[in-house]
């Protein structure tokens, strides 16, 4: 399993009329904590890209969000590769704030060639992480 922790801070324009961030943002949040991710494992997005040929689709996504964030609030993205078989891998996300879980999610993926937009095989960079 590969954890890695994204660091970041509330801006105002994803805050609502109650200065909460607004629902739709933890998705934005784990898109983010997924590019930081790559970067880790030196294997940026553009670089799966233009190297293996293919894109990394999302299928699936859940969020349960169980505290509030706000403007200005430092919180984290946990976030943990997990469950691969041949086409498909997941990553799980706890959103933290001060140690305390903020928000949890997951996501399901596959890979599609760019060319033919068909269903490839998980690539190794991603597959020898677990």
């Amino acid at each position: 399993m590969r954890r890695v922790l994204y660091d970041r801070k509330v801006n105002f324009y994803e805050t609502d009329a109650q200065g909460i961030v607004h629902h739709s943002n933890y998705p934005r949040y784990f898109e983010e904590a997924r590019g930081f991710f790559l970067e880790k494992i030196n294997y940026p997005y553009e670089k799966i890209r233009k190297e293996l040929n293919i894109d990394i689709v999302l299928l699936e996504i859940q969020v349960t969000y169980r505290e509030p964030l706000f403007f200005g609030d430092r919180f984290y993205v946990e976030i943990i590769l997990k469950d691969i078989d041949r086409f498909f891998f997941t990553f799980e996300y706890n959103v933290l704030k001060n140690k305390k879980t903020i928000s949890t999610g997951k996501t399901k993926h596959c890979c599609l060639d760019r060319d033919s937009r068909r269903i490839v095989s998980v690539p190794n960079i991603i597959s020898n992480l677990v």
